[in-house]
């Protein structure tokens, strides 16, 4: 009897020194195994995790919607209707921007136009944007359409003033600046008013139905919106406008500048 219980033992401590030998001899292999791998290969794998990593945190891509509708009238009660569409979509750094605007004042045809922008972040705040333009004005006589190229910067100014700021050159020697300069001011979380100003300089313009060269246009005005959720914001507007008059060529007579007041309402809608 005591020989077997010396047998069972001596059997239970080899059992255990070869479950230890073996264990040894796998953590061996693994080490050996990482040893082996070469500095490329853990380059690689890095490089991996850092795509991965950007590709959660840097490169998502996003899209935003702004549509606009509004109508306004001058102190005669001569009304227009207008309307303008801001579509952008990708990433951080680059994205595409489709912009529409297009306006119908009464007794008199509509007019509008249509870019397509490509943007790259270059600081802080900032984009620089190149693309095309096609502007239609159904109420000239002579080369109703133009298209035009179009370069630029977007960003946040000092005093955190959206700033949009173009050059156009088109056809028939069409070269012009626009600035359009915004920003918001929070009475509460949803009501909000929103100073701009907008203006167009021609520096030159050949077409057969051109403006004055100068300040063609400006408008400066405030609009005060209710949001009453992120997608959904209606808005009264109060505008004071300028408009420079045709220049005198051979296919039109030369006319006065108009400007005043403009009042109106509408309502801004986020896609």
């Amino acid at each position: 009897m005591r020989i077997t219980k010396l047998m069972l033992c001596l059997l239970s401590v080899a059992a255990v020194s070869q479950m230890a030998r073996s264990a040894e001899t796998e953590t061996s292999s693994l080490m050996t195994k990482n040893q082996n791998v070469s500095p490329t290969q853990n380059t690689a794998q890095l490089k991996r995790m850092d795509l991965n990593h950007s590709h959660e945190h840097g490169n998502e891509i996003y899209t935003d919607t702004l549509f606009e509708n509004k109508w306004m009238q001058d102190r005669h009660g001569q009304g227009e209707f207008s309307s303008s569409l801001t579509s952008w979509i990708g990433t951080d750094e680059n994205k595409l921007f489709i912009e529409a605007n297009v306006s119908k004042a009464d007794n008199e045809k509509y007019q509008g136009d249509l870019a397509a922008l490509y943007s790259r972040n270059i600081a802080t705040f900032w984009d620089a944007q190149a693309g095309v333009r096609y502007r239609q004005d159904k109420n000239k006589a002579f080369d109703q359409r133009a298209v035009d190229a179009v370069v630029g910067i977007q960003g946040l100014a000092p005093y955190f003033f959206e700033t949009d700021a173009y050059l156009y050159v088109g056809q028939h020697q069409y070269v012009a600046m626009e600035l359009k300069m915004t920003r918001d001011v929070l009475f509460t979380q949803k009501l909000i008013a929103q100073p701009y100003l907008s203006a167009t300089i021609v520096a030159q313009d050949e077409s057969k139905s051109a403006n004055q060269t100068g300040l063609s246009d400006a408008e400066i005005g405030i609009q005060t919106r209710y949001e009453m959720n992120r997608r959904v914001m209606p808005f009264i507007d109060v505008a004071y406008r300028y408009e420079k008059g045709l220049k005198d060529t051979a296919w039109q007579h030369k006319t006065e500048s108009e400007s005043g007041m403009y009042y109106g309402a509408g309502i801004l809608l986020r896609f």
